[in-house]
């Protein structure tokens, strides 16, 4: 009798589990906020923030970030500052901090599903594009984005759009291509279920480089590996990397202790920042 329980708990469980996530998805769907192009700048605003580099003249190329599930952290403005260091400069974009996402929000909501999936934070990458080009010192023809995890998931889903020729869901009207960037870098990206990239990525977006981890439990690195050859098979511009021995949040600073998930690695960190310099640096070539 207990076996037969725990067999029809089971089965309720997997259906819960798959009605749920299609709930989900509908209610994704229907609860996007719309907005005009003008009007996400606007709102998105106060999440930006800019790290320059010092005497220099003229504009200067610029990479711009988009956080993971958990938000902005500490090594998002360690890599900016070596950026600016560089000579080149830096737009932190904070997609929480305008909605009113918090910490606990954020890793609770955001990294578990329930609130705001990549496709509907596509909007920002749009709306960032729009504050870089309209930005002094900034120039616009040299433009580089780079997303993590989540923020990978989100550049990915922007390119899913704008290769399609349509906008995202949250908004109703502007440009949403990607003119001016010369590549765009997820690193340890989401690329499974909800994502909608794979399979939608073709010809006539910028070149991709995606930086993965080896030993990634948290966003597996064969579901982008997979998106990646269907995106070259259909004629993108798009490589990949696997770093070796690293995990998922390899440069976070304030990787959690207790998740063995995901190790800080001083090493990796260091190299990662150096190639997005290098990036950088080869946009001017």
């Amino acid at each position: 009798m207990r076996r037969w329980l725990i067999r029809v708990g089971l089965l309720f469980l997997g259906l819960g589990v798959v009605y749920g996530a299609a709930a989900a998805q509908n209610l994704s769907g229907l609860l996007v906020p719309e907005r005009t192009l003008s009007e996400h700048v606007e709102m998105l605003r106060p999440g930006i923030g800019i790290v320059r580099p010092g005497a220099v003249d003229g504009p200067v190329p610029a990479i711009i970030f988009f956080h993971g599930c958990g938000g902005e952290r500490p090594m998002h403005l360690a890599h900016a500052e070596a950026i600016a260091d560089a000579g080149f400069a830096a737009i932190i974009v904070d997609s929480f901090e305008p909605r009113g996402v918090g910490r606990f929000a954020a890793m609770t909501q955001v990294c578990s599903a329930l609130r705001l999936w990549g496709q509907e934070r596509t909007a920002d990458v749009f709306a960032a594009l729009e504050i870089a080009r309209e930005t002094d010192g900034i120039d616009a023809e040299r433009l580089v984005l780079a997303g993590w995890s989540h923020g990978g998931w989100t550049l990915l889903d922007a390119m899913s759009f704008a290769g399609e020729g349509v906008r995202p869901p949250s908004l109703t009207d502007g440009e949403t291509g990607f003119d001016g960037v010369a590549r765009i870098v997820p690193i340890y990206p989401y690329c499974g279920f909800p994502a909608r990239a794979s399979g939608r990525i073709g010809p006539g977006l910028p070149p991709i480089e995606m930086i993965l981890a080896e030993r990634d439990r948290v966003a597996p690195r064969g579901d982008c590996e997979r998106l990646a050859r269907q995106a070259v098979a259909a004629g993108a511009d798009i490589t990949f990397d696997v770093w070796e021995g690293v995990t998922h949040a390899f440069d976070d600073t304030d990787a959690p202790a207790l998740d063995p998930r995901m190790t800080y690695d001083a090493e990796a960190a260091a190299r990662l920042r150096a190639r997005l310099i290098e990036i950088l640096r080869e946009t001017q070539d």
